[in-house]
């Protein structure tokens, strides 16, 4: 039984790698269908702008910064550690610095993709793709549901936790393209 309950998140896992990649071919290749895709959902979110909205977002957005995910990440490493979970605290660490920190910048070295010509509503500094923020909430959140399935007993404590993880997760991305400083892919 316990096996079968954390199939999903290895399903869910390989899905969105295999999303990733097919997203990053058509960016590196400049693909027609990447960029019909990119202004189809830029205009839908960037049309939703009011002023209060674009302050709540643009504070939103620094949820996964830098320094919010070191803090962030340190602390699910803390508590996994009080807590007894080694193994849990190697997931979240490879997951966070390896894969969300050091693994972007390389895809993005690679990929060199230039920022959307709109405004923008935050500073930024690098290339576009892949979102360091939107990959970092992806990877901690991601790793948080996984460690949710195997460490919430409950069902409805599991789901909980992966509906509103899930969320965040979208919200950051959607923060981004809101704030004119990535494309929806």
């Amino acid at each position: 039984m316990k096996k079968m309950r954390h199939q999903p998140s290895f399903i869910f896992t390989i899905g969105a790698l295999l999303i990733f990649c097919i997203l990053m071919i058509g960016v590196m290749q400049e693909a027609a269908w990447i960029h019909s895709f990119d202004h189809v959902i830029a205009t839908m979110v960037r049309n939703q702008a009011t002023p209060s909205l674009t302050r709540i977002t643009v504070q939103f957005t620094q949820l996964f910064s830098l320094p919010e995910e070191a803090m962030l990440t340190v602390g699910i490493m803390v508590i996994l550690i009080f807590t007894h979970h080694p193994r849990g605290v190697w997931f979240v660490g490879i997951n966070s610095i390896l894969l969300a920190g050091i693994g972007n910048r390389l895809i993005k070295g690679i990929v060199n993709r230039p920022r959307p010509t709109v405004e923008h509503l935050v500073h930024v500094s690098s290339t576009s793709f892949p979102s360091g923020h939107a990959m970092s909430a992806m990877l901690i959140g991601g790793s948080l549901i996984i460690l949710g399935n195997h460490l919430l007993n409950r069902s409805e404590s599991r789901l909980a936790a992966a509906l509103i993880i899930s969320l965040v997760i979208v919200l950051v991305g959607l923060s981004r393209i809101y704030v004119g400083v990535h494309f929806p892919r």
